[in-house]
């Protein structure tokens, strides 16, 4: 063997070793992998979408006149109203003069009623004896039967009466604001003309419209976190669910939900103002939740390396469902090859493959 065939031999089995040792090194490096892992979770998924909604006073109200009249007085907008205060005051003078001529139509019936009454019982007595006709008995008592039914009218009148004066004066049904006059005082009015809105500014209501497929997670007393204002004066306060109706748009399908401001400060609040709510999305049955860093996504399907208690990697193919934060919910395609417990890789995992040695950080 010459001396360059003795080179090339060197080299040759110098290039195997090297080739040997790498491959030795790669081993090595693919045997055992530094990875960090994470617990897999059972609970029920919360999430939350964001809507806007608007507040209102939850018995805001229009009175309209209960009668038809002159207007004395009406509260001014802006007037700040205590429960049972006067609203309105309408002219009553007609009305007191119905009364007091209805009343002395009630005495004349008394009258004819004591006068047919005495009558009655007189020509009674001549019946008796045959003195008096049985046909005038009956006129008689048929014009005291009259008079009776004309005592029970003119006093039924005498209550239409006082209702009608009792409404000649509006009392606030609670305490508020009044926000907006459509008459003043001077005009004359029929029964039903709108006079004023009262706002009620104590107890403020939210409204929101939810798509209709969130209509499963809501219902009464489920709290509502809310914000206003910019980031600079920052309003925050929560509202509890008091109505969901279950009526939906035909145009945007949603529902509408209305809920109760939960807060000492009212007045900080305006009413007609949008505020930002944050609708909670609780799922009824618990889920397997994991780290989002846990998925891995390739081309033939979605998986997460479990790691077992011998350090060794197992990939898991898994269909992945809604998340909040950091935590998703999987379902792994093999029934019970997934449980709560069960420790998953988060860091690491990308180039696992089945039964390699992993090294736990």
């Amino acid at each position: 063997m010459n001396i360059e065939s003795k080179l090339m031999y060197n080299l040759k089995t110098a290039i195997f070793l090297f080739s040997l040792g790498c491959c030795f090194v790669i081993t090595n490096a693919i045997a055992v992998v530094p990875v960090s892992v994470d617990s897999v979770t059972k609970a029920p998924l919360t999430s939350e979408i964001e809507v806007n909604g608007t507040l209102y006073g939850k018995d805001d109200v229009t009175l309209t006149a209960g009668i038809s009249g002159r207007l004395l007085f009406v509260a001014e907008p802006g007037a700040s109203i205590n429960k049972g205060d006067i609203l309105v005051r309408m002219d009553t003078l007609p009305l007191e003069l119905d009364r007091v001529r209805q009343q002395e139509m009630l005495n004349r019936a008394k009258i004819n009623l004591r006068l047919y009454q005495q009558e009655l019982t007189r020509l009674k007595e001549l019946a008796k004896s045959s003195s008096a006709a049985i046909s005038q008995v009956d006129q008689v008592q048929n014009k005291h039967d009259l008079a009776r039914s004309d005592i029970a009218l003119a006093q039924l009148e005498l209550k239409v009466i006082d209702d009608k004066l009792e409404r000649a004066t509006i009392r606030a049904p609670f305490a508020g604001i009044v926000s907006e006059r459509f008459k003043r005082a001077g005009r004359e009015i029929n029964r039903a003309d709108e006079l004023l809105t009262l706002l009620d500014i104590n107890h403020l209501e939210v409204r929101l419209y939810v798509p209709v497929k969130y209509l499963k997670y809501l219902k009464v007393g489920i709290k509502l976190p809310i914000k206003a204002g910019d980031l600079s004066q920052l309003q925050n306060s929560s509202a509890i669910i008091n109505a969901v109706i279950p009526s939906t748009d035909p145009r945007s399908q949603t529902v509408e939900i209305r809920a109760m401001l939960n807060t000492s400060n009212e007045h900080a609040w305006a009413i007609g103002q949008l505020v930002d709510v944050a609708v909670p999305l609780i799922s009824k049955h618990a889920m397997l939740l994991v780290n989002r860093d846990a998925i891995i996504i390739r081309k033939q399907g979605t998986h997460i390396v479990k790691i077992d208690s011998q350090s060794k990697a197992l990939q898991i193919p898994v269909i992945v469902g809604e998340g909040k934060g950091q935590l998703i919910a999987v379902t792994p395609v093999e029934a019970g090859s997934l449980i709560a417990g069960d420790r998953i890789a988060i860091r690491g995992a990308e180039r696992l493959q089945t039964n390699q040695e992993v090294e736990v950080q």
